[in-house]
């Protein structure tokens, strides 16, 4: 996470098997019981509306969409979740 990014509002959200995530307030998460976690933009998106999607198990995350907006995602050993928005995002107003 660049320095610009780590100072920008985040909320930090509980996913299923006690992995979390830290995300900009311009995103928000949805989920289901079943581990599958989805992250939109509230922001104008371009058309494209695609999602975030991944699968969240015990001992691993199985990534199923990585839009555009995404810069890249990681994982540590602690399971935490970080993704990194493109720079476009913060941009717009």
């Amino acid at each position: 996470m660049t320095n610009e990014q780590k100072d920008r509002p985040t909320t930090q959200y509980l996913l299923p098997h006690g992995w979390t995530i830290n995300l900009s307030d311009k995103a928000d998460l949805l989920q289901n019981n079943d581990g599958k976690v989805a992250i939109i933009l509230k922001s104008r998106n371009f058309g494209d509306v695609s999602p975030v999607v991944f699968d969240v198990l015990e001992n691993s995350i199985h990534v199923q969409s990585l839009p555009h907006f995404a810069e890249r995602v990681s994982f540590t050993l602690d399971k935490e979740i970080e993704l990194v928005f493109n720079s476009f995002v913060y941009e717009q107003g």
